[in-house]
């Protein structure tokens, strides 16, 4: 059997109700316990204050010489002998009154004395609050009589004073316990908004971004430590946002990625096709014109090949499956030695390739091969987008602060402004014409991927063409 589930304003409803009554009822007890304390010390100290009424031993030798008789005349004579000592006489047979002169209930005052009345046929004493009772019991009429004197008007003032006491003290409880709850649920009702505001603000929003709003932040102002949660929400609102701009512009990029990787591989593969084609039918009839387009078929395979090996490399960069080896790495030894490797893939190339002043002794911790990598993407970059026909690039190195920077710049026609933040970004092309440039807008990403791996940074700027500037953590001798 499933357990109802409660909510947060009935817990705390509950919770505060029975707080409530505990707190009172041990309030009424103890105040129940104290009463009656009271009352019972009340009743000794008058019992034990009161005095018997003058001639009391008198009435005392009268009742003892008198001969208990219901009869009328009997009563009334002993009547007329209490009265002259001012005592009143009460007479009862079978709890039925047959004879009283007292002008007071005094039904009332026998309760009082209750059950230590005496039934033995002896006269007895009785003091009750002011009150002097003289009590004799005869067993064969069965027969009650009750001599009393005293001020009856103060025995009942203070009785009575007592009850009000007790009555007042009852109300006041009530009152005390009604005031209390209702107290108690205004202040609950406060507590319960309090804490309820912010939650059902909370479930608001969850219900808002369940249906795709994730515009419309949570608002709430008050107690601090819901405003971090509700500021927590919106944070998570806005990664979420975030994520999903970033989700859906990469998947803008891919789909172009897709389309400029058919793009790119159709090129060659339609140049390989014409060559074989023109071989078959004979087009090419002389062994230059056959060499040339063999030459033409090659080139279009080795640009197929870095295509499909820069796609495999991206691959691993996104799997995390691209170990780095660092080694201690002396800069212009390396930027000697990697220039000279590249000027003999470009000698038949109008591209001229300069280092300028290097400082010696610069040390950085890197990874050669990624390194050769990040300095064959930047020039593949310029060789395709400075649109100029003799290519001249700078590489400059110099130290910063505590950094190497490595500057490479060429004389080409830069990048626009407003695209220069985005260069580095994946799949990002800055001409949107694939017809006139070819690339797959990864050359770049990878760049920075690997910079950044490193343990540096990397940016670019226009100066009379574009210039990337890699920073780098000096490794000292």
């Amino acid at each position: 059997m499933n357990k109802e589930k409660q909510t947060v304003k009935r817990r705390i409803f509950i919770s505060n109700t029975r707080m409530v009554l505990v707190t009172l009822s041990l309030f009424l007890f103890v105040n129940m316990f104290v009463v009656n304390l009271y009352e019972i010390t009340y009743k000794n100290s008058m019992n034990d204050s009161s005095e018997l009424a003058d001639n009391t031993e008198q009435i005392r030798n009268i009742l003892t010489d008198w001969n208990p008789s219901p009869k009328e005349e009997a009563i009334n004579n002993l009547a007329t002998k209490l009265n002259r000592y001012g005592f009143s006489i009460y007479v009862e047979i079978d709890s039925e009154v047959i004879y009283s002169n007292a002008d007071f209930p005094v039904s009332e005052l026998i309760n009082e004395i209750g059950d230590n009345l005496e039934t033995d046929g002896k006269v007895h004493i009785y003091v009750q609050d002011y009150m002097t009772v003289l009590t004799q019991y005869d067993m064969n009429e069965k027969m009650k009589v009750f001599v009393i004197a005293g001020e009856y008007h103060e025995f009942w003032s203070q009785k009575n004073r007592l009850t009000t006491m007790l009555i007042l003290l009852l109300i006041d409880g009530i009152f005390c316990i009604g005031a209390l709850l209702i107290i108690s649920q205004i202040f609950t009702k406060r507590l319960i908004e309090h804490i309820t505001n912010p939650l059902d603000a909370l479930s608001e929003g969850a219900k808002r971004m369940k249906e795709g709003n994730f515009s419309e932040p949570v608002k709430y102002k008050g107690d601090i430590e819901f405003e971090y949660v509700c500021d927590a929400f919106n944070e998570m609102q806005e990664h979420i946002t975030e994520a999903n701009a970033e989700k859906e512009s990469y998947e803008k990029v891919r789909i172009e990625m897709v389309a400029g990787i058919s793009h790119d591989l159709r090129t060659p593969l339609t140049a390989i096709r014409g060559t074989i084609k023109g071989l078959k039918d004979g087009v090419a009839t002389t062994p230059e014109s056959r060499e040339k387009f063999l030459d033409t078929a090659y080139r279009r395979t080795i640009e197929m090949d870095r295509l499909l090996e820069r796609l495999f490399y991206f691959s691993k960069l996104e799997t995390g499956n691209m170990p780095l080896f660092f080694e201690k790495t002396e800069w212009s030894e390396y930027l000697e030695a990697y220039v000279k490797r590249y000027e003999l893939l470009i000698e038949n190339e109008f591209i001229k390739i300069k280092i300028k002043d290097v400082k010696k002794g610069l040390f950085s911790n890197v990874d050669r091969e990624q390194m050769k990598r990040i300095l064959d993407n930047i020039l593949e970059n310029s060789k395709k987008y400075a649109e100029t026909d003799k290519l001249e690039i700078i590489i400059n190195i110099f130290e910063e602060h505590a950094y190497v920077v490595l500057e490479i710049s060429d004389n080409g026609c830069g990048v626009s402004e407003d695209k220069i933040p985005h260069i580095f970004e994946q799949f990002f092309r800055g001409d949107e014409s694939r017809n006139i440039k070819e690339g797959n807008g990864l050359g770049l990403y990878i760049v920075k991927y690997l910079v950044d791996a490193m343990g540096g940074s990397v940016d670019a700027e226009n100066s009379n063409g574009l210039t990337i500037r890699i920073r780098l953590p000096i490794l000292d001798e």
